[in-house]
């Protein structure tokens, strides 16, 4: 439960809309990049390294938590994540893309989803893979450890 907890704050970080994180009228389009997604404990422990410099610099904290304001889409925001070149630069520092930073907490809340609330599942098949529910699985008891994903930064 900690990690779902902290992927669905990982995912307010980003301010998603509510109709992202609730699957509500997206785009197939934004379902695809969703289901789509490769998880890589890599790409997790990078994530804590960059929100562990991001929180020394709270108006680029602050910045990074209004990306998903308004935002319709997944690309919309990239986008707006993209025009913050000082969030970029520290994501690209560790080896992540826009696209990573926005799209790996939703994909890790769906899999947490499907894995602690199997009932769950058959509502988000159009937007989490099967690898991603293993990789999960795999990886819980390290998951669990991360303090982005458990509401800590």
């Amino acid at each position: 439960m900690r990690l779902f907890a902290g992927a669905a704050l990982a995912a307010l970080v980003l301010s998603a809309p509510a109709a992202l994180s609730k699957g509500e009228d997206m785009s197939p389009a934004d379902l695809n990049a969703l289901k789509s997604y490769s998880l890589s404990m890599d790409k997790v422990k990078a994530m804590q390294a960059a929100m562990d410099e991001a929180s020394k610099v709270p108006v680029m904290e602050k910045q990074m938590h209004g990306v998903g304001d308004d935002a319709k889409s997944i690309a919309e925001m990239e986008a707006k994540l993209s025009a913050l070149p000082q969030a970029v630069a520290l994501y690209k520092k560790h080896g992540l893309s826009a696209h990573d930073a926005v799209v790996m907490p939703l994909a890790l809340m769906d899999a947490a989803m499907c894995v602690l609330y199997p009932s769950a599942a058959p509502n988000l098949a159009d937007r989490v893979s099967s690898a991603q529910v293993i990789f999960y699985k795999q990886h819980k008891a390290e998951l669990d450890k991360m303090k982005w994903l458990s509401g800590g930064r």
